[in-house]
């Protein structure tokens, strides 16, 4: 073992000293003949920081990450945008049911990624073709709702706040089931946030 002899030499006694209680005690309080039981001070943040990173990507790598392809309430597509850049998964945030004009409503919230407004519609109108549109101006958002003939399903795209008429960033995409089904003029409503229960 390296040791520093230094160290060594001044935690011995010289021949003639006698050894006593006290003298014991600092010796063995004295760590420096065992650097390597020391926990450094100048440890580098960049040492720091790695370590942390190993641990984060073993945690993410144990996590069973995995990449929905429909939203799991109403079984539609889900769009690709909803997994971040990290590909850390895109469950859905399940909202508390509520009841509208006397229909129960479950909804899962996502949010959406790098994506503008239109290419999201764009996407929906491809993946749900047989769905009918609605769009408003509310909040400062654009809010884009499909929702199925029989009024049961549902899909809102909003947009981050922006003009009206701005294709801005995509905010998110939540999917609706409602039961029993809604009349239309109550999902129009809803899409421009408005209860309409007539």
């Amino acid at each position: 073992m390296d040791r520093p002899t230094s160290a060594l030499k001044s935690n011995v006694a010289p021949k003639n000293q006698v050894i006593t209680e006290a003298l014991m005690q600092s010796m063995a309080s004295d760590q420096s003949c065992f650097p390597w039981l020391m926990p450094s001070r100048n440890m580098k943040p960049s040492l720091i920081l790695a370590i942390t990173f190993v641990f984060c990507l073993v945690a993410i790598a144990g996590g069973n990450t995995k990449l929905l392809t429909a939203d799991p309430l109403t079984n539609l597509p889900l769009y690709p945008a909803t997994d971040s850049r990290l590909h850390l998964g895109n469950e859905p945030t399940r909202l508390p049911e509520s009841n509208v004009c006397g229909s129960k409503m479950q909804t899962d919230f996502y949010v959406v990624y790098d994506s503008k407004v239109d290419a999201t519609l764009v996407w929906y109108g491809a993946h749900v073709p047989s769905f009918k549109k609605t769009h408003a101006y509310a909040a400062n958002r654009s809010q884009d709702t499909f929702y199925n003939p029989g009024g049961t399903l549902a899909v809102s795209v909003t947009g981050s706040s922006g003009k009206a008429d701005e294709n801005t960033e995509t905010y998110s995409v939540v999917y609706s089931r409602f039961q029993p089904a809604l009349p239309e003029k109550a999902i129009i409503g809803l899409n421009q946030q408005k209860v309409i229960c007539q």
